[in-house]
Protein backbone atom coordinates (compact mmCIF):
# COMPACT_ATOMS: atom_id res chain seq x y z
CA UNK A 1 0.00 0.00 0.00
CA UNK A 2 1.18 3.44 -0.86
CA UNK A 3 2.47 6.01 1.71
CA UNK A 4 -0.43 8.82 1.77
CA UNK A 5 0.85 12.49 2.55
CA UNK A 6 -1.21 14.96 3.50
CA UNK A 7 -1.45 17.74 0.77
CA UNK A 8 1.04 19.91 3.29
CA UNK A 9 3.82 17.41 4.13
CA UNK A 10 4.00 16.92 -0.01
CA UNK A 11 4.39 20.95 -0.19
CA UNK A 12 6.77 21.23 2.75
CA UNK A 13 8.85 18.16 1.08
CA UNK A 14 9.06 19.46 -2.45
CA UNK A 15 9.71 23.14 -1.25
CA UNK A 16 14.00 23.08 -1.33
CA UNK A 17 13.74 26.55 0.34
CA UNK A 18 12.48 25.60 4.12
CA UNK A 19 14.94 24.60 6.56
CA UNK A 20 12.69 22.29 8.16
CA UNK A 21 12.90 19.11 9.05
CA UNK A 22 11.47 16.08 9.23
CA UNK A 23 11.82 14.57 12.46
CA UNK A 24 11.35 10.49 13.79
CA UNK A 25 9.84 10.11 16.57
CA UNK A 26 9.86 6.86 18.24
CA UNK A 27 7.43 5.61 21.02
CA UNK A 28 8.17 2.38 23.13
CA UNK A 29 5.34 0.66 24.82
CA UNK A 30 6.91 -2.17 27.17
CA UNK A 31 4.67 -4.95 28.62
CA UNK A 32 3.69 -4.12 32.34
CA UNK A 33 5.02 -0.22 32.40
CA UNK A 34 2.83 2.34 33.14
CA UNK A 35 5.26 4.40 31.50
CA UNK A 36 5.45 5.48 27.75
CA UNK A 37 9.17 5.38 26.20
CA UNK A 38 9.51 9.02 23.72
CA UNK A 39 12.24 9.50 21.48
CA UNK A 40 12.82 12.07 18.90
CA UNK A 41 15.60 11.44 16.45
CA UNK A 42 17.08 14.94 16.69
CA UNK A 43 19.88 17.34 18.29
CA UNK A 44 17.29 18.85 20.86
CA UNK A 45 13.92 17.86 22.73
CA UNK A 46 10.80 18.45 20.93
CA UNK A 47 7.29 19.11 22.61
CA UNK A 48 4.79 17.10 20.12
CA UNK A 49 0.76 16.61 20.48
CA UNK A 50 1.38 17.77 24.59
CA UNK A 51 3.98 15.37 24.91
CA UNK A 52 8.15 16.13 25.60
CA UNK A 53 10.20 13.87 23.35
CA UNK A 54 13.63 12.93 24.39
CA UNK A 55 15.99 13.86 21.98
CA UNK A 56 17.95 10.50 21.64
CA UNK A 57 20.36 8.52 19.55
CA UNK A 58 18.97 5.73 17.30
CA UNK A 59 18.70 4.15 13.66
CA UNK A 60 16.09 2.45 11.53
CA UNK A 61 17.15 -0.43 9.03
CA UNK A 62 15.20 -0.70 5.70
CA UNK A 63 12.55 -3.16 5.84
CA UNK A 64 13.72 -6.39 4.51
CA UNK A 65 11.78 -8.64 2.38
CA UNK A 66 12.27 -11.43 -0.12
CA UNK A 67 11.02 -13.81 -2.95
CA UNK A 68 10.76 -16.49 -0.78
CA UNK A 69 7.17 -15.20 0.95
CA UNK A 70 8.45 -14.61 4.40
CA UNK A 71 7.37 -11.78 6.57
CA UNK A 72 9.11 -8.06 6.16
CA UNK A 73 10.62 -7.01 9.19
CA UNK A 74 12.30 -4.00 10.77
CA UNK A 75 15.18 -3.63 12.82
CA UNK A 76 15.48 -0.49 15.50
CA UNK A 77 18.63 0.14 17.32
CA UNK A 78 19.15 2.84 20.16
CA UNK A 79 21.70 4.13 21.63
CA UNK A 80 22.63 2.24 25.14
CA UNK A 81 25.57 3.77 26.60
CA UNK A 82 23.86 5.48 29.48
CA UNK A 83 22.08 2.46 30.58
CA UNK A 84 18.12 3.69 30.88
CA UNK A 85 17.00 1.69 28.47
CA UNK A 86 18.41 -1.11 29.62
CA UNK A 87 16.07 -0.96 33.02
CA UNK A 88 12.97 -0.54 31.60
CA UNK A 89 13.39 -4.10 29.15
CA UNK A 90 14.92 -5.80 32.75
CA UNK A 91 11.37 -5.37 34.19
CA UNK A 92 9.47 -5.98 30.80
CA UNK A 93 10.40 -9.04 30.33
CA UNK A 94 13.35 -8.69 27.83
CA UNK A 95 10.89 -5.93 25.56
CA UNK A 96 9.75 -8.88 23.77
CA UNK A 97 6.10 -8.88 22.37
CA UNK A 98 6.35 -5.01 23.59
CA UNK A 99 4.82 -2.43 21.11
CA UNK A 100 6.52 0.41 19.23
CA UNK A 101 4.81 3.34 17.08
CA UNK A 102 7.09 5.12 14.63
CA UNK A 103 6.19 8.71 13.49
CA UNK A 104 7.08 10.84 11.13
CA UNK A 105 6.37 15.08 11.92
CA UNK A 106 7.94 18.28 10.58
CA UNK A 107 9.88 20.66 12.64
CA UNK A 108 8.05 23.41 11.05
CA UNK A 109 4.41 21.74 11.65
CA UNK A 110 5.01 20.71 15.43
CA UNK A 111 1.18 21.91 16.35
CA UNK A 112 -0.08 19.27 14.67
CA UNK A 113 -2.09 16.83 16.40
CA UNK A 114 -1.73 14.15 14.02
CA UNK A 115 1.25 12.64 12.49
CA UNK A 116 2.50 12.73 9.15
CA UNK A 117 3.16 8.87 9.12
CA UNK A 118 2.72 6.58 11.37
CA UNK A 119 3.16 2.92 11.67
CA UNK A 120 2.60 0.13 14.34
CA UNK A 121 4.89 -2.81 15.35
CA UNK A 122 5.28 -5.10 17.87
CA UNK A 123 8.84 -6.42 18.75
CA UNK A 124 9.81 -9.97 17.99
CA UNK A 125 13.00 -10.03 19.81
CA UNK A 126 15.45 -7.53 22.06
CA UNK A 127 18.97 -7.77 22.00
CA UNK A 128 21.37 -5.74 24.88
CA UNK A 129 24.74 -4.92 24.03
CA UNK A 130 26.90 -2.36 26.06
CA UNK A 131 26.24 0.09 23.00
CA UNK A 132 22.66 -0.44 21.98
CA UNK A 133 19.69 -1.81 22.17
CA UNK A 134 18.18 -3.51 18.64
CA UNK A 135 14.58 -4.07 18.73
CA UNK A 136 13.71 -6.70 16.27
CA UNK A 137 10.28 -5.34 14.39
CA UNK A 138 7.55 -7.49 12.73
CA UNK A 139 4.06 -6.78 12.22
CA UNK A 140 1.34 -5.67 14.70
CA UNK A 141 -0.37 -8.63 14.10
CA UNK A 142 0.56 -12.35 13.01
CA UNK A 143 -0.80 -12.77 9.25
CA UNK A 144 -1.09 -16.34 9.38
CA UNK A 145 -3.74 -16.04 12.38
CA UNK A 146 -7.11 -16.93 11.24
CA UNK A 147 -9.16 -14.96 9.81
CA UNK A 148 -12.10 -14.50 10.61
CA UNK A 149 -11.41 -15.48 14.56
CA UNK A 150 -14.21 -18.35 14.49
CA UNK A 151 -15.07 -20.93 12.21
CA UNK A 152 -18.20 -22.51 10.79
CA UNK A 153 -17.99 -25.57 10.42
CA UNK A 154 -20.34 -28.31 9.39
CA UNK A 155 -22.99 -29.77 11.40
CA UNK A 156 -21.04 -28.24 14.53
CA UNK A 157 -21.28 -26.04 17.27
CA UNK A 158 -18.85 -23.61 17.70
CA UNK A 159 -20.16 -22.05 21.05
CA UNK A 160 -19.53 -22.75 24.56
CA UNK A 161 -21.53 -24.88 25.90
CA UNK A 162 -24.71 -23.17 27.88
CA UNK A 163 -22.49 -19.95 26.84
CA UNK A 164 -24.23 -16.32 26.16
CA UNK A 165 -24.43 -17.76 22.80
CA UNK A 166 -25.15 -21.11 22.82
CA UNK A 167 -28.28 -20.34 24.85
CA UNK A 168 -29.24 -23.78 26.05
CA UNK A 169 -31.27 -24.47 28.64
CA UNK A 170 -30.87 -28.24 29.28
CA UNK A 171 -29.81 -30.21 32.85
CA UNK A 172 -27.19 -32.11 30.72
CA UNK A 173 -23.44 -31.54 31.91
CA UNK A 174 -21.90 -31.39 28.14
CA UNK A 175 -22.21 -31.46 24.85
CA UNK A 176 -20.47 -32.58 21.79
CA UNK A 177 -21.11 -29.65 19.98
CA UNK A 178 -22.70 -31.11 17.28
CA UNK A 179 -26.04 -30.38 15.15
CA UNK A 180 -27.39 -33.17 16.11
CA UNK A 181 -27.38 -33.00 20.09
CA UNK A 182 -28.32 -29.45 19.65
CA UNK A 183 -31.38 -29.83 18.11
CA UNK A 184 -31.71 -32.86 21.12
CA UNK A 185 -31.20 -30.46 23.83
CA UNK A 186 -33.49 -27.84 22.56
CA UNK A 187 -30.95 -24.74 22.45
CA UNK A 188 -32.29 -21.60 21.83
CA UNK A 189 -33.60 -21.43 18.22
CA UNK A 190 -32.60 -18.01 17.32
CA UNK A 191 -28.73 -18.88 18.76
CA UNK A 192 -28.99 -22.53 17.05
CA UNK A 193 -29.39 -20.91 13.78
CA UNK A 194 -26.22 -18.92 13.71
CA UNK A 195 -24.42 -21.51 15.61
CA UNK A 196 -24.42 -24.65 13.84
CA UNK A 197 -23.92 -24.99 9.94
CA UNK A 198 -26.78 -27.28 8.72
CA UNK A 199 -26.52 -29.39 5.49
Amino acid sequence: MALRLSTAAIASANNTELDAAWLLLLEIIIDGEDEHIYLVHNNEDITWNGQLWQAFPFSLSESKSDNKGTLSNATIEVDNTSRDLEYYLSRGNGGAGSKVVLRCVRSDDLTATEADFEEYFTVKSTTVTESKVSFALGNAYSSKSRRPWRRYLKNTCSFKYKGVRCGCTSNLISCNHSAATANALAASQAFRKEACMYD
